[in-house]
């Protein structure tokens, strides 16, 4: 966040920020298979959960995809 004075406004300032989730787009991953008779044992068939909103799909904000949240503020 950077905030900046207005000059002829006692205690009046502009804020301009950004936040950055997920910003490198790393994939998550869901747990491998554990069942020691499949062929896939051990292997990583789905990710952590399909992202749906900042938080995710109720599991965090881990599995969400890469958003970037701009805001601007008077405060006066």
């Amino acid at each position: 966040m950077k905030n900046s004075k207005f000059p002829r406004w006692e205690n009046a300032s502009l804020g301009i920020g950004a936040q950055f989730f997920n910003a490198f787009n790393h994939p998550n991953f869901g747990l491998p298979s554990n069942d020691i008779q499949d062929f896939g044992f051990g292997w990583i068939f789905n990710p952590a959960g399909s992202p749906t909103s900042l938080t995710g799909n109720n599991t965090g904000g881990d599995t969400a995809r890469r958003l970037i949240q701009l805001k601007v503020q008077i405060q006066f």
